[in-house]
């Protein structure tokens, strides 16, 4: 679980099942990280850019609200982009708390924690685990 300092206050970030199941935030987290890895950009720069920037800040915003609602509920949307403006504004010297970095956090929590982490985790054994068959058969026969 992820802890967002704002205020003296915690906000705690967790995704449940119901974040998976109720939102989109999965592809719209996977088609941002596709875009800040360098794939998938269009030829008018400035017009991608700029959309892109307002999709990562929208997207973190809608993460943060999602990933509140179990623990500790906000009403709005909004609400978070004012608790984003704080946590922004407060930023002790030399720390980062960039739109990226908090992104880059949240994306890791949630591909990774709870029960999708889980799941992947098994998914990966599963494939390391499954049996080589062997490929004799597609030899070219004398």
């Amino acid at each position: 679980m992820m802890i967002l300092k704002v205020k003296d206050k915690e906000y705690k970030v967790k995704f449940g099942y119901n974040s998976f199941c109720d939102t989109d935030l999965m592809d719209r987290t996977s088609d941002l990280l596709k875009i800040f890895q360098g794939a998938g950009v269009e030829d008018d720069k400035d017009v991608t850019v700029m959309g892109k920037i307002k999709e990562l800040f929208t997207c973190v915003r809608d993460l943060l609200f999602v990933g509140f609602k179990k623990i500790n509920p906000v009403e709005t949307v909004q609400e978070v982009g004012e608790i984003l403006d704080d946590y922004h504004d407060e930023a002790p010297e030399g720390e980062k708390r960039g739109i990226l970095d908090l992104f880059t956090q949240l994306t890791e929590e949630l591909m990774n924690e709870g029960f999708l982490g889980d799941l992947m985790e098994q998914m990966t054994k599963v494939e390391k685990d499954a049996p080589k068959v062997p490929q004799d058969h597609k030899k070219p026969q004398k």
